[in-house]
């Protein structure tokens, strides 16, 4: 057990890569109740949201999720996020936990008086189903006629598992399908439970971070900061520039100008993990830094995410990576680093 977040978190619970290839090959499950879970309402709380994250919430559709981000005016990154409408005027944000209070206090800074922020994360639990073959595990978990397979991905809906009425959304954070689970914190031992009965393997935080690093999903903290913006970070794919948003014109300006670094996946020719804030160089200068790190079992190598100068961060680039002070070749290569089956689907 570790503190994360303000939480004390499992590491794992027997062996990290068993419950990494749980994941890839079976299913596995997570108990992310440590995530924001920040529950919106009121007739202004559509025109709220949407001018305070990057993603159009005015064309979300009922029970549509997307990701996004909360930016500062100078289009920092304070947070990335999901956003779930659960019916016209109700929305749920999914915020990181370290960030949640910071913001919050920003939210309530932007927010009409006619919209309402209740933060539900302590009242609810969110557990993670993912792997190959959790929708047919969900499937016969769930009561109602109509079951969550029947969801494409980042839709949500809610239904009975386990005789517990909770929100089902098609997401997840390892690149493989899967649902989210959020409801009343009363069910979650019961949830839980019933899963492992069925034969979900629990998974810590452990697994959790090589498997999103597989998918080239980003960490906040780490891979996403305050000092980054979705343009750096190589993810303006998931900004609306067609609305209005905080931080809206400074990130228009930086596309002027280019980006003078680049967020990108490295693949290291040694079976030792980069860490954050190892120096990457071309062979005789410094030219950038890693910001994530682990060895991957289904490529037997390590990998890593990193921020390069943009003239020298294009695929295929070699470089060398600092480990305990010793160079490692390392090649800069495409994400994600598997070919994920969520990708397929999506």
């Amino acid at each position: 057990m570790v503190t994360f977040g303000g939480y004390e978190m499992p590491v794992h619970y027997g062996s990290i890569i068993n419950e990494v290839l749980a994941v890839r090959r079976g299913v596995g499950i997570f108990d992310v109740s440590h995530m924001g879970r920040l529950f919106f309402s009121g007739s202004s709380a559509q025109k709220d949201l949407d001018r305070l994250v990057t993603l159009n919430i005015s064309t979300l559709s009922f029970g549509q999720v997307r990701y996004g981000f909360l930016c500062r005016d100078d289009g920092g990154i304070l947070d990335d996020l999901t956003a779930f409408r659960l019916n016209e005027d109700q929305f749920l944000l999914v915020v990181n936990a370290a960030t949640r209070e910071k913001d919050v206090q920003h939210l309530v800074t932007y927010l009409s008086p006619q919209t309402h922020l209740h933060d539900q994360t302590e009242e609810t639990f969110m557990i993670a189903v993912q792997g190959p073959d959790s929708l047919p595990l969900v499937d016969d978990l769930t009561h109602d006629a109509t079951k969550p397979s029947r969801l494409r991905r980042f839709q949500g809906g809610l239904f009975s598992i386990a005789g517990v009425s909770v929100w089902v959304t098609r997401t997840g954070y390892t690149g493989e399908d899967g649902v989210e689970i959020v409801g009343p914190k009363e069910g979650a031992q019961c949830i839980w439970d019933q899963f492992l009965s069925a034969g979900a393997v629990p998974c810590g935080l452990g697994a959790r971070d090589i498997l999103r690093l597989e998918a080239g999903f980003c960490l906040y903290g780490q891979d996403l900061t305050e000092e980054i913006t979705p343009l750096e970070a190589d993810l303006m794919r998931f900004v609306d520039l067609a609305k209005d948003f905080i931080g809206k014109e400074s990130l228009v300006r930086r596309m002027e100008q280019g980006p003078k670094i680049k967020r990108v996946g490295l693949r290291l020719s040694s079976r030792s993990a980069p860490r954050p804030h190892s120096p990457v160089t071309d062979g005789h200068n410094q030219i950038g830094f890693v910001t994530s790190g682990s060895f991957s079992p289904h490529l037997n190598s390590s990998i890593g995410m990193a921020y390069l100068q943009a003239e020298k961060s294009h695929t295929g680039q070699d470089v060398w990576v600092l480990i305990r002070d010793q160079p490692v070749a390392a090649q800069v290569v495409a994400m994600p680093f598997l070919p994920l089956p969520s990708r397929k689907s999506s």
